[in-house]
């Protein structure tokens, strides 16, 4: 029995690849949810979290909109490489 070097690349790359894709979606997601409202304060040494108006205004809707979308396609990348790695799921 021989190894099929070609076959073992095209494995280790393509889950590198695939690693970095959920990772870089996730990471989006997370920033998209955590841009400040528009007109906010910076982030500094002399804001304090007990000054924060929880009532005040939200993030933009574009970035929740966004983060939601990252979210639910690195969901779908990881289900995708679940349904692979699983073969009572396609055959």
């Amino acid at each position: 029995m021989t190894i099929d070097w070609l076959a073992f690349v095209v494995v280790f790359v393509s889950s590198i690849v695939a690693a970095c894709v959920v990772v870089a979606l996730f990471a989006t997601a997370i920033r998209l949810f955590a841009t400040p409202p528009v007109g906010a304060a910076a982030a500094g040494a002399a804001r304090d979290e007990e000054m924060d108006d929880v009532e005040g205004p939200t993030r933009p809707a574009a970035a929740t909109a966004g983060g939601v979308v990252f979210f639910v396609l690195s969901a779908l990348v990881v289900l995708f490489g679940i349904y692979l790695i699983i073969p009572a799921l396609h055959h």
